[in-house]
Parts: structure tokens; sequence; C-alpha cells
């Protein structure tokens, strides 16, 4: 009796998966696992021996990886000069996990803070470019304290704007 099949692969995926196009594979590959603790499910390569394909996994949660193609028109975000998409990790330890991304090659786009919405967050930018805000989730504000501290944080954050003016 044949095998059934999961046409949705449960096994390995959920309903969306991450798939980068990043400059060097195994590059991105080594930088994900130490930045953010992704472990390596396989690395496949092409009939020239170079990376095609890699994929990552954390919590459940599978990162596709391709190599720059310009002829299929798959080029990393550091390529274009900017990334369209945010990715959002949840960490135990925004702090740790930011700075070890930054002590690997990825470019603070702020400092680490307290966010409204009860997690603290930080966001880097990795060697490709790709934006990653950091989060380790720290408390569940209610809607009213959720709208209170968003004004109080809009508010300092156009007075800092106005400072550095």
């Amino acid at each position: 009796m044949p095998k059934k099949i999961d046409p949705l692969n449960r096994k390995q995926y959920g309903a969306v998966t991450a798939m980068l196009t990043v400059s060097y594979v195994k590059a991105a590959v080594s930088f994900y696992q130490k930045a953010f603790g992704f472990a390596k499910r396989g690395i496949m390569s092409g009939p020239d021996g170079k990376p095609m394909h890699a994929e990552l996994t954390l919590r459940n949660t599978t990162l596709m990886l391709g190599p720059e193609n310009p002829q299929r028109g798959a080029r990393s975000a550091k390529s274009i000069g900017a990334s369209p998409v945010s990715l959002y990790l949840i960490s135990e330890n925004v702090d740790k996990t930011v700075a070890k991304a930054l002590k690997l090659g990825a470019t603070a786009q702020g400092p680490v803070m307290d966010m409204f919405w009860g997690d603290r967050c930080g966001t880097v930018i990795d060697p490709d470019g790709y934006i990653w805000m950091v989060g380790t989730h720290m408390a569940e504000p209610t809607a009213q304290e959720m709208k209170k501290k968003m004004m109080e944080q809009m508010r300092a954050q156009a007075a800092d704007t106005v400072a550095a003016s």
C-alpha cells in the first residue's frame, strides 16, 4: 500500500514560509545559525556544486535561502538597496540576540527599547540587507494601556526628531 502523502507537508512547513535571496548561501546559513539560533535542515547544491537552496529551522518555523540569480530576477535586499519586508523574530533575550547579530556583521537600526505593545524590541539589518525586528515579550498591556503608551512613545519620538534637527 502506497504511503499517504500530506499535500500541505505539515511535518516540515507552516502555511507560509519565508524564502530569502542571499548573496552567499553558506555565509547566510552561518549568520542565521550564530546570530539567531537557527538549525540547518539541509543545503542542496546545484550541478555546478554551488549551494542553490538551504533550509533552516527555528521553533517549528522554516526559513529557506537561495542564491542571487539575475537571470531569474532573484536579487538580495542588499543588491536591491533596500528590503521591502521585515522579519519579526521572538527571542528569549532581545538584548543578547541583537548584540550577537551586531557582532556578526548586522547593522543596528535604532536602539533596543520597550515598545507600547509589551515587547522589548531591537531592529537590525543583516549582512544581506534584510530587516529583522527582534523582540522579547515582556508585558501584556490592555488595549487602553497600549493606546496610552503608543501616544507617549510617538510624542517622545517626535521630540527626539525635532531635537536632532
